[in-house]
């Protein structure tokens, strides 16, 4: 299937291959992935979400555009310039440190996006810690994706694994 950067139906334009599959993208998810082992997050001073700590994807059952390699498995590459929707969670496992931040950060090419910052300040717990948010962005062709988890436990913390493991979907929201 080919796909085009395609600004929407005008007026007298011919419906071609290419036009109709780049119009069938808006709304569709392209891009699915998860982290289904355990990835060692370093602590972060304040807790903050760090591009350093980025999640390396190792379950890929959707990259409908073939923007994802195992290679550089911690980026999703663009391979159609539009706005996309990215939606993301990273869970961490069970810890009792009280007074702890766990947080996740959505980045496009190494940079946080505006408003893509999510947090939590913990009381004491032993459960299971989820972060979740998303993000609308306009990205071009060669743009990338990461997100990157962060906590302020001092000392390193693994990710989540089964149902709470985490998880990145993109989706095309429309042509630029």
């Amino acid at each position: 299937m080919t796909f085009i950067e395609f600004p929407g139906w005008q007026p007298g334009m011919i419906v071609t291959e290419e036009r109709a599959n780049s119009a069938a993208l808006v709304g569709r998810t392209i891009f699915r992935a998860t982290r289904d082992t355990n990835q060692s997050i370093s602590s972060t001073g304040s807790g903050n979400p760090d591009v350093a700590n980025a999640l390396a994807w190792e379950s890929v059952p959707i990259d409908d555009l073939g923007g994802w390699s195992s290679g550089a498995a911690t980026r999703y590459t663009i391979q159609l310039a539009g706005y996309y929707k990215i939606r993301s969670k990273v869970s961490f496992n069970a810890t009792a440190t009280p007074g702890t931040a766990r947080a996740m950060g959505i980045f496009g090419n190494g940079t946080q996006f505006s408003g893509g910052h999510f947090r939590t300040a913990l009381a004491a717990t032993n459960s299971v810690h989820t972060e979740d948010g998303f993000v609308t962005a306009l990205l071009a062709v060669g743009d990338y994706v990461q997100i990157a988890p962060g906590h302020s436990t001092g000392s390193a913390l693994d990710t989540a694994t089964g149902g709470s493991r985490p998880t990145i979907e993109i989706e095309f929201a429309r042509p630029a």
